[in-house]
């Protein structure tokens, strides 16, 4: 999943969304390529990756969301931090 296109890096994402319950195994495999985005210096793809890892409903993967949030809540960008509260409330109101 290392792409440096930013719209085919979405449509991967929302691929993965879309998908995650039905071949877990694709996004469990996923998941490293989405800890490596958080890094990246687009906000954009960090908050994308965020929400990615959120939308996942597998309770494996529950622990590395939340250091991945707790993550996002210091980004210094204010949009990845925005995110990072808003997919707070709703992953801890569905968990």
């Amino acid at each position: 999943m290392a792409f440096q296109s930013l719209e085919v890096k979405k449509l991967v994402y929302l691929y993965l969304l879309h998908y995650a319950e039905k071949r877990p195994n694709e996004a469990l495999l996923s998941i490293n390529c989405f800890q490596k985005d958080l890094g990246d210096p687009n906000p954009l793809v960090r908050a994308w990756a965020l929400r990615t890892m959120v939308g996942i409903r597998l309770h494996v993967i529950a622990p590395l969301v939340l250091v991945a949030m707790g993550k996002c809540a210091r980004d210094p960008s204010v949009y990845v931090r925005k995110c990072a509260v808003v997919l707070f409330q709703k992953y801890m109101i569905c968990a």
